[in-house]
């Protein structure tokens, strides 16, 4: 008589618990051809003083968000933190899209048309990113306001919506073509 050895089937493990809900976005990130100029840019119309301003970056805190500023091509190495706190990886375009945002355009060149000292700072990019990011105001009128302080400043405005469920949008134009939007309530079924 043979035997027959069955072995039990291997335990299932448990499913894994789903980690707390998310609250909101902490940072946005825009990468910028000319940080210094980025920067006063946003501390001018929005009136907020940066908590952080370097040649590298800059850092502006709205309520739970921070808006953080990157110079184009500065940020794409690792930084390692201070006292071996780890590494923070790098951020941005890799080297062959920043190959192609700072090509020169004719006429840019010293008539050497050899690219050898190619920098973010030191050639205007041809294209933009076009980024988006949106701060939020509570009420539509909030967003009539900013309008007007925008016309003031002679920030471009590139488009206004009405939103079905009665919210507001007006969409703007940093110095990088980013494009930023300030809206309301009631643009979104959660907000």
């Amino acid at each position: 008589m043979a035997s027959t050895s069955t072995s039990a089937p291997a335990p299932v493990p448990p499913a894994p618990l789903p980690p707390p809900p998310i609250t909101h976005i902490l940072e946005t990130c825009l990468q910028v051809k000319d940080v210094k100029t980025a920067t006063e840019f946003y501390k001018d119309i929005f009136n907020v003083q940066p908590f952080l301003n370097t040649p590298r970056m800059s850092g502006f805190s709205f309520a739970q968000t921070t808006l953080l500023l990157f110079q184009l091509g500065a940020t794409a190495a690792d930084s390692p933190m201070p006292d071996n706190r780890s590494v923070i990886p790098g951020h941005g375009p890799s080297q062959n899209i920043l190959d192609l945002l700072l090509v020169p355009r004719a006429g840019d060149s010293d008539g050497n048309d050899q690219p050898s000292t190619l920098t973010p700072s030191s050639l205007p990019t041809p294209g933009n990113l076009h980024q988006h990011f949106c701060f939020a105001v509570s009420a539509p009128d909030d967003v009539g306001a900013w309008e007007i302080w925008f016309e003031q400043k002679q920030v471009k405005i590139l488009g206004k919506v009405e939103w079905p469920r009665g919210g507001r949008s007006v969409y703007f134009a940093d110095p990088d073509g980013n494009i930023g939007e300030v809206a309301s309530r009631g643009i979104w079924e959660h907000y």
